[in-house]
């Protein structure tokens, strides 16, 4: 979610209208002033404040995107094989995608859980029915190292066409939760298994959990500073999840869920 600026008649106003286009949270922006403004003398000579929000989830993905420099040559590296003797080695074929995949926390490959062919093939045969042409599906089975989490399937779908892309996640990611909730429907009804089935389009997910992950660290760290509680927004239940676990062992606050439907949201409070 890039930057925006916002123009009105005060800071405050600005700021206010610039969060709600955002649907963010004063603690998830940064905020800059760009002119402070001027009611001016009855009106005359009004000038409207102007702020720029930058989402902290756009600054840690760009700092995520930066390139790291290349390791020096390795003296006594293996080259690499080549299809036959002569010939050039065949370049890899890729696909266009601005996924950049972070590895999720606390997780571990596993052996294949049973049924994880099953969730592979359902996503390929939901996404050739929908009419798409470049995709790449992989499937792995993990296993948190913590030992309180369930094991599970995750499936990453790679979209080499900018307009699925587009169409699996934007408008709240309505396309890639309802891929999810099929695949996990029909997945579970076919194995009668009540494991979780992860579904992801080009990374979104993961970089999604980084994001609450972060987000929730910083705002724990204003309320033990501040002693006073801080609600988020609302949120889906995985959401929610993520965010209380990212903080269950946090020393000095503690998390709560409240609200019904698609209001529930988490609030973040000192512990007593």
């Amino acid at each position: 979610m890039p930057a925006i600026e916002v123009s009105a008649p005060d800071v405050e106003s600005a700021i206010a209208q610039g969060l709600q286009q955002l649907n963010l949270i004063r603690a998830e922006v940064k905020i800059e002033v760009l002119d402070e403004g001027n009611r001016g003398v009855l009106g005359i000579g009004a000038k409207p404040a102007r702020v720029r929000l930058t989402p902290f989830a756009e600054l840690e993905m760009q700092q995520t995107a930066t390139p790291a420099a290349a390791p020096p040559p390795v003296a006594d590296a293996v080259p690499p094989a080549v299809a036959a003797e002569g010939s050039p080695p065949a370049a890899p074929q890729t696909i266009e995608s601005s996924a950049v995949a972070l590895p999720l926390p606390e997780e571990a490959v596993a052996p294949k859980i049973e049924g994880e062919e099953l969730a592979l093939t359902l996503v390929r045969d939901i996404l050739r029915r929908m009419g798409m042409k470049r995709y790449d599906v992989k499937a792995h089975s993990v296993v948190p190292t913590n030992g309180d989490e369930e094991p599970s399937i995750w499936i990453d779908v790679t979209l080499g066409n900018r307009h699925d892309e587009e169409m699996m996640l934007s408008h709240q990611r309505e396309g890639l939760n309802a891929l999810q909730t099929v695949v996990q429907t029909m997945w579970s009804h076919q194995t009668r298994s009540s494991l979780r089935v992860n579904v992801d389009v080009n990374g979104y997910r993961r970089r999604r959990e980084r994001q609450l992950i972060n987000m929730a660290r910083r705002l724990a760290d204003k309320v033990v500073a501040s002693g006073k509680p801080i609600t988020l927004e609302p949120m889906p239940a995985n959401e929610r999840r993520i965010v209380h676990m990212a903080l269950r062992d946090r020393p000095g606050v503690l998390t709560e869920s409240f609200g019904e439907g698609t209001s529930r949201k988490v609030q973040i409070k000192p512990k007593r």
